[in-house]
């Protein structure tokens, strides 16, 4: 699967693991969409991320660029919590879409 943004995509992998990050991943190569969450915490994470939070339709809330180690992150309305290696979308705007192809 592949996530797009206007005209950019990365490869995506979706999880319902809410603890995803504790794995300790080297590098975030691809994106990680995360089903039925509204927050996230960085309390685990090696590495800093970009952080998307979006409703069931994959249209943006709120964004977290440069997310760093021992940071929550929290959008109450959204449904999905979408984490990107930094800087994958330098262009993201709050309304916009993701498209998952």
């Amino acid at each position: 699967m592949k996530l797009k943004y206007k005209n950019d995509t990365i490869p995506v992998t979706m999880t319902k693991n809410q603890m995803i990050m504790k794995y300790h991943f080297q590098k975030l190569y691809y994106a990680i969409i995360i089903q039925n969450c509204h927050r996230y915490s960085s309390v685990a994470s090696k590495q800093r991320v970009d952080v998307v939070m979006t409703d069931d339709n994959f249209k943006i809330l709120s964004i977290k660029k440069e997310m760093h180690e021992n940071t929550v992150f929290e959008t109450k309305q959204a449904t999905t919590t979408i984490l990107l290696p930094l800087n994958t979308f330098t262009n993201l705007e709050i309304g916009q879409k993701f498209i998952l192809e």
